[in-house]
């Protein structure tokens, strides 16, 4: 993977805002991750995901508009490309 194009970490966490449904969003949210077939770990406060630029930035684009179909949120979204890779 390392050798065809840039591999980026991407650290994101999403919070739902005024709704009673915060469990159901984020596990929308995580679904979307989980589908990616990106390297990912989800911890406490945030999931981080690793793989080709372009797929990461892909993915962050549907984060935001599966996000958005929800109602409002915020969406914090920490990048690198220093990875070890």
């Amino acid at each position: 993977m390392c050798g065809m194009e840039k591999i980026i970490a991407c650290q994101i966490s999403y919070v739902p805002v005024i709704t009673d449904r915060i469990d159901e969003k984020v596990e929308k949210i995580l679904s979307l991750i989980e589908n990616s077939g990106l390297e990912w770990n989800t911890g406490l406060f945030a999931t981080e995901i690793k793989g080709p630029k372009t797929l990461i930035f892909s993915l962050i684009q549907e984060i935001f508009e599966g996000a958005e179909e929800e109602g409002q949120f915020v969406l914090e979204i920490k990048l690198s490309n220093i990875c070890g890779c």
